[in-house]
């Protein structure tokens, strides 16, 4: 009975002898179900679909999550979570990790909303899920559509205006989704976007040409204390350079054969054309392309061996094709990254009478990287990992996530083993609500990107010599879920969390080098309740943070925080559902963020309030809505000297057509 505890041997593709029914049939077994330790937010298509986001980018600042936006749609925005951002947040899709190879990090932009089932967030290190390791910050989940019995075509028309005099009507975003089924077995869900977006937003500057910030218009700023005062008189400029025009595609055809076993074969596209505006006053503004194709194949056999654990396995082509002009001529790049990648997981379903959950993955991929930049170089990577729950009684369980990663761009090999351990205790109340306790203590690993290792050009030089950054982290936290008064329904949690990180890898004297260590320690938190019903809904995520440099040796900066991290992100969302209309409130406050390690500058804190409304469907087919961004006209910097939209409406409607 050994074998069912421990999995060593590295999964392969398993195609099984279908069945010709399509009818499911699984095994009855009596399970054991483990308090999580893993704690997840969780966005469904319908939440998508009634905020009407943009964006991924939007949805994940709209969890309480730090953005790091160089200005407006289809610009580069990048998540920061925990104070840790690019290839230490990485981003799942259908359970394979898509992180860029070459930069770390995946473009948000290049994700077709409308195609979404689900996206899950998990803030920290400690991630039980087996498709990849390398999680410092967090890991965003996204689950795309598949299945849907009825067939549906629905289409979603959209403008927008900054209330730019100059161009009233700025962008115009275009959506369309069909869902069915091709036979009595096979599904398809495609969908399809096209955006034109002018950007021709409006920015405050001073007299010396600074940008000024603070709500309407400016006319009030916050200090450095958060307190509030009049703001500076200034001149208003409309942004001249910062034009998109993009669109996504997206294609799953799945075929189910019989006891649950199915073939899934997924095809996303992403396309953009962008102008890059730069810092504000700048002289080299430049012109940025991208080409992003994502082909998968998937197989899933579910109980196997009569019932003891379910397969899946995959193999995905990822192609990254990114091309930079600058006005000067400076700059002229082609980055082409090509990534071969197959990920398995196996599922055990019931071992030791249930009380046993393991799930183990092995993920390997070989990258192509020909880039003006970097140079031809092409690097092989890989990780087995297992996660094992154990459910003691007495509401006590365990989880024990263990992976080995390794890494080898031409004659450098990065080893490391990342251990992980959690418990969790739960309590059943009352009317199905839940009081959970959990603590976990995890490593923490990240290898050097290609571009920190190969890049050459603009005065700057990669290092082949880098270590890997590494650390230890810890995560307590309470949770209740699901407490019920009279027709509302209460729920929340607080985790206190600490890292300890080093040898921190940063761009200085012309190079990139294993400079410094930071210490974490910080609070993530959120409420949720439902009141008459449902009828008014409030939730609210956020995330206090402190932070420090540790390197003696630098002592202008030791004890000091790190650059673009908040003291403070917080989201409030509340929702009134109407009978005939959904009206929904958000406001999401950033706090200060220095701007150098000396923490001699910084930003000021800024809100963000937005509006969004919709009716009930008219004729249960046409769905107007409307939708205000920045309701306060808030002048604010995301990163320093980076000009971001004022107020905005965008005026949509979704119909349906069967």
């Amino acid at each position: 009975m050994k074998h069912r505890f421990f999995i060593l041997s590295i999964l392969s593709f398993s195609f099984l002898c279908f069945g010709e029914g399509a009818e499911i049939r699984l095994p009855e077994v009596t399970t054991y179900i483990p308090a999580a330790v893993e704690q997840k937010i969780v966005i469904t298509a319908e939440e998508i679909e009634a905020a009407h986001f943009e964006s991924v980018a939007e949805l994940v600042e709209r969890c309480g999550i730090q953005m790091l936006s160089y200005g407006p749609y289809g610009l580069e925005s990048k998540a920061s979570v925990r104070g840790f951002t690019d290839e230490t947040v990485r981003v799942v899709i259908d359970g394979i990790c898509v992180n860029n190879a070459q930069y770390g990090t995946f473009d948000l932009a290049s994700v077709n909303l409308n195609a979404v089932e689900k996206i899950e967030i998990v803030r920290g290190g400690f991630t039980e899920g087996v498709e990849d390791e390398g999680s410092v910050g967090g890991v965003i989940y996204i689950t795309m559509k598949k299945l849907e019995l009825k067939n549906t075509l629905s289409a979603d028309s959209a403008f927008k205006t900054f209330f730019n005099s100059e161009r009233p009507l700025d962008s115009a975003f275009q959506k369309l989704a069909f869902e069915g089924r091709l036979g009595e077995n096979t599904f398809m869900n495609a969908s399809g976007t096209l955006n034109y977006a002018t950007n021709r937003y409006m920015y405050k500057l001073s007299e010396t040409s600074s940008l000024l910030d603070g709500a309407f218009g400016g006319l009030v700023t916050t200090g450095k204390d958060g307190s509030l005062y009049w703001g500076k008189n200034g001149t208003w400029k409309s942004e001249e350079n910062a034009q998109v025009i993009d669109g996504h595609a997206a294609t799953y055809v799945t075929h189910y054969f019989g006891d649950g076993n199915y073939l899934s074969i997924g095809e996303l596209f992403y396309g953009g054309h962008k102008n890059t505006p730069g810092p504000v006053n700048s002289k080299d503004q430049g012109l940025q392309r991208d080409y992003n194709n994502n082909l998968s194949v998937t197989v899933w056999n579910p109980a196997i061996a009569g019932g003891l654990f379910n397969l899946k396995n995959s193999v995905a082509w990822l192609c990254n094709n990114r091309f930079y002009k600058n006005d000067s001529g400076s700059e002229d790049s082609s980055h082409f990254i090509n990534t071969a990648k197959y990920t398995g997981t196996l599922d055990f379903t019931s071992l030791a009478g249930g009380r046993i959950q393991q799930t183990a993955g092995f993920s390997a991929d070989v990258t192509k990287l020909d880039s003006t930049n970097d140079g031809e170089h092409i690097q092989f990577s890989g990780v087995l990992k297992e996660t094992t729950k154990f459910a003691a009684g007495g509401g006590w369980s365990l989880s024990t996530p263990l992976a080995v990663k390794v890494c080898m761009n031409d004659d450098k090999v990065n080893f490391a083993f990342v251990p992980k351990i959690g418990a969790a205790w739960e309590s059943q109340g009352r009317e199905a609500s839940v009081f959970r306790v959990s603590a976990d203590v995890y490593r923490m690993v990240q290898f050097p990107n290609m571009d920190d290792l190969f890049w050459e050009g603009g005065g700057f030089h990669g290092n082949p010599n880098l270590k890997p950054e590494s650390g230890w982290g810890a995560d307590l936290g309470i949770a209740v879920s699901s407490v019920r008064a009279g027709q509302s329904v209460l729920g929340g949690g607080i985790t206190v969390f600490s890292d300890y990180y080093k040898d921190k890898i940063k761009w200085g004297s012309g190079t990139t080098e294993n400079l410094s260590s930071a210490f974490y320690l910080g609070v993530d938190f959120n409420a949720d309740a439902s009141f008459f019903n449902k009828f008014w809904t409030v939730a609210v995520n956020g995330e206090y943070l402190y932070n420090c440099l540790l390197d003696k040796e630098n002592k202008y900066t030791y004890g000091k925080r790190i650059m673009w991290t908040p003291d403070l992100i917080c989201n409030l969302t509340t929702t009134w559902n109407f009978e005939l209309a959904k009206i929904s409130l958000s406001a999401t406050y950033t706090g200060r963020r220095y701007t150098d390690n000396m923490n001699l500058y910084y930003l000021n804190p800024y809100v963000l309030v937005n509006l969004a409304a919709e009716t009930a469907p008219i004729k249960e087919r046409f769905t107007p809505y409307v939708k205000v961004d920045n309701l306060l006209n808030w002048q604010y910097q995301s990163v320093e000297g980076y000009a971001m939209p004022g107020i905005s409406m965008t005026i949509g409607g979704r119909v349906k057509f069967f």
